[in-house]
């Protein structure tokens, strides 16, 4: 993700660490270079051990939300277990890798949402959401609506206070999202100043040992519930929140929590993956304003060449 990005750039890794081949600045370089990175870890746990319990009575949806450069084929082994024990699934990509202004994203998300209700008959979906996924998922459900839509809201390794570093990665790429990670933003106090919704619980699940997000606690939501994981001294990666067996139990374990306006509704129908909205930046009329947030670890890769190349919106 973005906190990945940054920290290979910031942390002077460029004599150290091999850096991904193609044009930096560009967000799906990144994806690729981690999906790489991580292949052999991927494909392994592409290996689905049995169920150990049984599957949801009344199948629901529940909507995957990617990071900052961080592409759908990550949720792949979660999306399989999650099938495998009951659920629907639509994975979800935003435009760019999530890299656009986080306002427009939050957006975005609300009319992909739309669509899925349309198609399943579902009245509310669950939604889990790695990194900015999740801080784009609270925008959604503390101020434009979302709270009537969504059942339970699940992040894992969500930096939803932002990341000091970002700011040195608007040194090297020029990405709106950038901007909104980084603390004192106007995206990040939007987001953080709003109420949480009565209805809709809300669980943070990060890692005390995250590589990239750092410092860990900007996980860290008052009114949600927050878990942290390798804070007993075991080490918890941040990629391995993807592949581990254990943890895809906390997660699913936490969507199988009752909520506030559970029903017993029929049976939905098999939602289809969403289309991207228009993949095209969004325009000046359409950005939300200027914004910064740290991302979640693994993904937010290589920030910091060139200053110059930070455009700031009005």
């Amino acid at each position: 993700m973005l906190t990945a990005t940054i920290s290979l750039l910031a942390a002077g890794t460029f004599a150290t660490c091999a850096m991904p081949s193609g044009d930096i600045k560009q967000p799906e370089t990144w994806g690729q270079y981690f999906l790489d990175k991580f292949e052999a870890e991927r494909a392994e746990a592409m290996t689905i051990e049995p169920a150990d319990r049984a599957p949801l009575a009344h199948p629901r949806t529940v909507l995957l939300i990617t990071g900052v450069t961080i592409p759908a084929a990550w949720f792949d082994p979660v999306k399989a277990r999650l099938e495998r024990d009951g659920f629907r699934t639509v994975v979800y990509e935003p435009p760019r890798l999530l890299s656009g202004d986080l306002f427009w994203n939050a957006e975005e998300l609300g009319r992909v949402i739309d669509d899925i209700r349309a198609e399943t008959g579902e009245e509310r979906i669950d939604i889990l959401a790695e990194c900015t996924g999740g801080l784009i998922s609270r925008h959604y459900i503390q101020a434009l609506g979302g709270n009537d839509h969504v059942r339970r809201l699940v992040t894992f390794i969500s930096p939803q206070h932002g990341l000091p570093k970002a700011g040195e990665a608007q040194l090297f790429v020029d990405w709106d999202a950038v901007q909104d990670l980084t603390p004192g933003s106007e995206w990040l106090e939007t987001v953080n100043s709003a109420p949480m919704a009565p209805d809709v619980p809300m669980t943070s699940i990060y890692t005390c040992t995250d590589e990239y997000i750092q410092p860990y606690d900007t996980s860290i939501v008052p009114g949600a519930k927050n878990i942290g994981l390798g804070c007993d001294g075991t080490f918890v990666g941040h990629f391995q929140f993807f592949y581990d067996r254990e943890i895809y139990k906390v997660m699913r374990d936490e969507l199988l929590l009752a909520a506030p306006t559970d029903v017993d509704p029929p049976a939905p129908t098999d939602p289809a993956t969403p289309a991207d909205p228009e993949t095209a930046e969004p325009t000046d009329d359409e950005m939300g304003g200027c914004s910064t947030d740290g991302s979640s670890g693994g993904g937010l890769l290589l920030l910091g060449l060139v200053a110059m190349f930070a455009r700031r919106r009005a």
